[in-house]
């Protein structure tokens, strides 16, 4: 079969949704020897190119969102023609809402947040994403998602039958491991990272519970702890009371708004544990590369995290501040209880593996073709 991979996702700096699909590019040259693979792209990609076709379009200097509906409509269906495709793979979720015969298309959808919290996001976006994505779920032959939890609320919302949605987990680059040797201080000094220190990662969001990150991090300072701490993330929506908190303590915060992979795996390494008490999550990929990186991980209990996270780290209710301080301050008091933590974040981090999710998607590309 040929399947043709809409690329989009990855012309932009990448975020959660372009990590995903960038880790099953690179594992399908390993896997499969059948299909032939097409990516539509308007970027110079990392990709086996003895394996994929790659069909550049040319990029708009229209913005994204805007330009968006026009290139799912109109640009990709006459790519996918052109080229005799039978699959269409879509990593963020909308497809042409016409049917294009002789041609399945299959969407991911990370979550619902969207529909759930509707406040965490701009108006007009809001109403682009209520008429595009429900029509683009309904002409999908396949819905994947990302966790079982994702997979409820999307159901329910949507009103998806069992059969027609289906799990593929996210994971994390297999640079994020546990540090072989952190004695070279030049990387540190050069980020002017602090020498101990809880470490967070994400958006600088309300969604987040950022704020409440910072009332924890006052709270275990009021306790004595000597405890810095370090946020890596781009401001989100609705910031403007989160970054004045953030430069308030710029003394006791270091604030980074953005690291490649190589600097981001150091920076996990060096922490003394990472910190994550987020309202709601589709998946939560930085938990999973913090566990991945062998650190003890401090996670909310809610939505997706809970089968994430797991036993792999400690967790409590977003607003249980009180709970996260006492387990953070038997971390520093407890080697015993800090090591083990550390084991238990690897052990449930290996639950989570590119190779298994990978062939989850060709056993998905290949029941397609028998139906």
């Amino acid at each position: 079969m040929k399947i043709g991979i809409d690329a989009r996702v990855l012309d932009r700096q990448i975020t959660g949704t372009g990590r995903y699909l960038l880790n099953i590019l690179l594992e399908l040259p390993k896997q499969d020897n059948v299909n032939e693979y097409y990516i539509f792209t308007g970027s110079e990609l990392p990709v086996d190119k003895s394996f994929y076709k790659i069909i550049n379009y040319k990029k708009s200097i229209i913005p994204f969102k805007i330009y968006s509906p026009y290139y799912i409509n109109v640009i990709l269906p006459k790519l996918l023609k052109a080229n005799n495709i039978d699959i269409l793979f879509s990593a963020n979720v909308l497809i042409p809402i016409v049917k294009m015969p002789g041609i399945k298309c299959i969407s991911v959808i990370h979550d619902a947040i969207p529909w759930i919290y509707p406040e965490y996001y701009p108006f007009f976006y809001k109403r682009y994403l209520n008429f595009f994505v429900p029509r683009s779920l309904k002409m999908s032959d396949v819905v994947v998602t990302v966790s079982e939890h994702s997979k409820r609320d999307l159901s329910e919302l949507f009103n998806l039958s069992d059969h027609k949605i289906k799990v593929v987990y996210n994971t994390a680059l297999s640079k994020f491991r546990p540090a072989a040797d952190i004695a070279d201080r030049t990387i540190s000094e050069k980020l002017e990272l602090p020498d101990k220190y809880l470490l967070y990662v994400g958006a600088i969001e309300k969604r987040k519970n950022v704020l409440g990150l910072i009332k924890i991090f006052d709270m275990l300072r009021e306790k004595g702890s000597d405890l810095k701490l370090v946020i890596i993330g781009k401001p989100g929506y609705d910031n403007k009371r989160i970054m004045p908190e953030i430069e308030k303590r710029s003394e006791s915060i270091k604030y980074l708004q953005f690291l490649g992979d190589d600097l981001l795996t150091y920076v996990y390494q060096r922490a003394f544990s990472f910190i994550f008490p987020s309202y709601y999550e589709g998946f939560g990929i930085p938990p999973l590369e913090a566990m991945q990186c062998g650190i003890p991980v401090l996670s909310s209990d809610t939505s997706a995290l809970n089968e994430v996270v797991g036993d792999g780290g400690l967790l409590h209710p977003p607003h249980n501040y009180i709970g996260f301080v006492n387990d953070i301050c038997k971390l520093e008091k407890d080697i015993e209880f800090y090591n083990f933590m550390k084991s238990k974040a690897l052990e449930q981090s290996k639950k989570f593996n590119i190779q298994d999710n990978t062939k989850k998607v060709i056993d998905i590309f290949n029941g397609l073709e028998s139906k």
